[in-house]
């Protein structure tokens, strides 16, 4: 995997270099640390749209909402631009994201605790002792996680003392292994030579008749039960104690498996005496004739993180596609709320004797005069000054109403740009009446919109309002049953 991390690394390194010299458009909007990844996105968005399958699969996708939004714009040039775009920014990402990955993956294993194979360092005082997991390999089978306490060295005689008596009680319970009762112990004990966080020393000592050294259950053990008493000589340095507490036991059938995992016990009790004062630990590397392999167990999440990087990179790329359907969405509407509006000052200015093409311009010169004052710009308006440019340019009226409509792709556009062709062809009569009418009708569906909108909000916040009763009712009635 690091090896697949570093290809793309020095690939998109090679890219970079090879792409210094590639001109930016003045109107794309890019950063220092965006604008060498822009150029790799114009070197590659070219040899994209160099095959013309391509080219009319991805270019020719958002030309209908680039028309819709960029209303009087090269749409060819807007669409490579956005291809461009995307292009970069997922560039940016993978390169970003294969470079934090690699990171933690080196990190991952620079981070080692097992040395030469088979050493543990030890923690000095007063850092205690630590826990590390091994998967372990004997005679062919694996033990994976096992779990490994590193004892830390010197602790006072006081010290000593006062953990002693928790000690006990915890060595009580490690001693019953996956058992969870001393007076019904069917499974193995785990004579365990030591208890994270304690510097003792533990050996143990059982019945030999129904136990085995290492905590194996024999097989004569009586199917009503035997009580025995478990024998821990607890050691530490010059201090040792004999501590004795009574087991109920009942018949188990070890499997291989188990035989082994006795045996690696008892060779790690073994080890610990053998290298209890030096600086490291040495875990065997045999027991009753089986090899003992050690490997560390590491938590790689490598492959996890890269698969993220991709899957993110994809969806960055798609995501642009998505806002802009999202923007077309708001463009529709905002035409919408627009509307009445126009009708309503188109209704006016007619009706004071203005010619509809003097009153389409006044209301296009009014919106360019609101424009350069406060910046704000509405697609209605756009597409109306676009037609009254194209009628300056000598287009004719009827023909710029029409592609007015066509733009607009709205059906009270269409029907506004039918009154006004009716207007044309069959003169003013009954015009103005049409258009104040139209105006009423625009208004009363601007209000049932916004009620429309006012139920929408109501039923998204019902959800919340349950939540937080829900909650209410638990904070109320949980405090009620708890008194009783």
């Amino acid at each position: 995997m690091i090896g697949i991390l570093l290809t793309i690394i020095l690939f998109m390194s090679f890219l970079l270099f090879h792409t210094r010299k590639v001109e930016v458009p003045e109107d794309c909007d890019t950063s220092a640390i965006t604008k060498p990844f822009y150029k790799c996105g114009i070197w590659m968005t070219a040899k994209l749209v160099s095959n013309e399958r391509i080219k009319k699969a991805i270019l020719q996708k958002n030309s209908e909402k680039f028309y819709l939004l960029k209303p009087g714009k090269d749409i060819a040039q807007e669409n490579y631009l956005h291809l461009v775009s995307k292009v970069s920014n997922c560039l940016l990402f993978l390169t970003i994201g294969c470079a934090v990955v690699l990171l933690i993956s080196l990190n991952t294993e620079n981070k080692s605790l097992l040395v030469n194979g088979n050493m543990l360092k030890r923690n000095e005082f007063p850092k205690g002792d630590y826990m590390v997991e091994l998967d372990v390999t004997i005679d062919g089978e694996t033990f994976d996680g096992e779990k490994i306490n590193v004892p830390a060295r010197l602790y006072s005689k006081k010290e000593i003392e006062e953990m002693l008596p928790e000690f006990r009680s915890l060595l009580e319970r490690a001693v019953l292994g996956k058992n969870t009762s001393p007076n019904e112990i069917t499974e193995d004990l785990s004579p365990v030579d030591g208890i994270e966080g304690y510097p003792f020393i533990v050996e143990w000592s059982f019945d030999r008749e129904l136990v085995k050294n290492d905590g194996t259950l024999r097989e004569n053990i009586p199917d009503n039960g035997v009580l025995m008493t478990a024998g821990a000589e607890i050691s530490y340095g010059g201090y040792k104690e004999l501590y004795e507490f009574p087991l109920m036991l009942y018949p188990h059938k070890m499997t291989h498996r188990e035989i082994l995992h006795a045996k690696l016990l008892e060779a790690l009790t073994g080890a610990d005496d053998e290298s209890s004062q030096a600086g490291e630990f040495v875990l065997p590397d045999e027991t009753d004739g089986y090899e003992i392999r050690w490997t560390e167990r590491k938590k790689d999440n490598t492959l996890l993180f890269f698969l993220l990087v991709i899957a993110a990179s994809i969806v960055i790329f798609f995501a642009s596609d998505k806002s802009l359907d999202n923007k077309v969405k708001e463009r529709d509407e905002q035409l919408m709320e627009d509307y009445p509006e126009i009708v309503s000052k188109l209704s006016l200015y007619v009706g004071a004797g203005m010619a509809v093409r003097m009153a389409w311009k006044k209301i296009t010169d009014e919106y360019l005069s609101r424009k350069e004052s406060i910046g704000i710009t509405r697609f209605a308006y756009e597409e109306m000054l676009l037609a009254s440019y194209e009628m300056q340019s000598g287009t004719g009226e009827l023909a710029a109403y029409r592609n007015f409509s066509k733009r607009c792709r709205v059906q009270k556009y269409v029907k506004l740009v039918s009154l006004l062709e009716q207007n044309i062809k069959l003169g003013a009569k009954g015009f103005t009446e049409s258009l104040r009418a139209e105006s009423r009708d625009a208004l009363e569906d601007k209000k049932s919109g916004a009620r429309k909108k006012g139920e929408e909000a109501g039923t998204k916040l019902l959800l919340p309002m349950i939540l937080m009763l829900m909650i209410v009712m638990v904070v109320i009635i949980v405090p009620a049953f708890m008194t009783m």
